[in-house]
């Protein structure tokens, strides 16, 4: 599951009861949350797996420490940064997962992306389309980001078929590039919390922003405000996705949008 969209506890219950085939009656608005994870205890199927994407994204951290102990149920949970995953969890539950196997990934090499690429190419498009050389470009303007480097590939593919080319363009690529980049930081928007929205709006609207400022603003504009700590969860997060842009150290430290 997604948790950029299943983000709060109860779209977390409800959605793996969906993958058991156990929502059926269960109701959004109206259906207590412990009900769901009654029912998910209950369950004596046979045991699987729940994959949590982008886990740090959850509002309530609590969820893991309930999945954690809950039979049956093996997680897996993909993270850009661990440390966030467990930043908001009391230490006595996070020490429960400090026994758990990590598995790092480092950023897509040069070669590793080129082959990606050759895979799409490969699959989705006429013989001879789109040279080695080329997509060996795309990768290198990709820098490492696999989506990015797929958006540029996708646009130039489009572009080249309404100019009616049989091949693609160097030209056509560099064209690409602005587009994809701009079409994938639309969709990290679309993904953030409304908290996390209102943390980039008002580093939008200011153009350029002080923690202290922001925590300040952020506090005045919610009813239920988040600790700093989330908050600066939340920064970092928006700084990985190329939505804002952190300067300087310390004291010194400003937040502005990337355009």
């Amino acid at each position: 599951m997604n948790c950029w969209e299943d983000y709060t506890r109860f779209k977390t219950l409800y959605r793996i009861l969906d993958g058991l085939d156990k929502s059926f009656d269960i109701h959004r608005q109206s259906t207590p949350r412990d009900v769901l994870l009654d029912r998910l205890r209950d369950y004596d199927g046979p045991p699987y797996v729940v994959i949590l994407d982008e886990v740090d994204q959850l509002e309530d951290k609590r969820i893991l420490y309930e999945l954690y102990r809950t039979s049956g149920v093996a997680l897996i949970l993909i993270a850009n940064d661990e440390t966030s995953v467990f930043a908001d969890l009391n230490p006595r539950v996070s020490s429960r997962f400090q026994t758990s196997e990590r598995i790092h990934f480092n950023r897509y090499t040069l070669t590793e992306l080129v082959s990606i690429l050759e895979d799409r190419a490969k699959w989705g498009l006429e013989p001879d389309t789109v040279s080695t050389s080329q997509l060996e470009t795309i990768a290198d303007v990709a820098a490492g980001d696999a989506r990015v480097a797929i958006g540029i590939l996708r646009n130039a593919a489009k572009k080249g078929s309404q100019q009616g080319l049989k091949e693609i363009t160097d030209v056509v690529i560099q064209e690409s590039v602005p587009e994809a980049k701009s079409e994938i930081r639309q969709q990290n928007l679309d993904k953030l919390t409304e908290e996390q929205q209102v943390v980039y709006d008002i580093i939008a609207k200011t153009g350029e922003i002080a923690p202290s400022n922001l925590y300040e603003e952020y506090r005045s504009r919610v009813e239920n405000p988040k600790t700093d700590r989330t908050i600066r969860n939340y920064l970092e997060k928006m700084e990985r996705y190329n939505l804002i842009r952190a300067e300087g150290e310390n004291r010194g430290r400003t937040y502005r949008s990337i355009n």
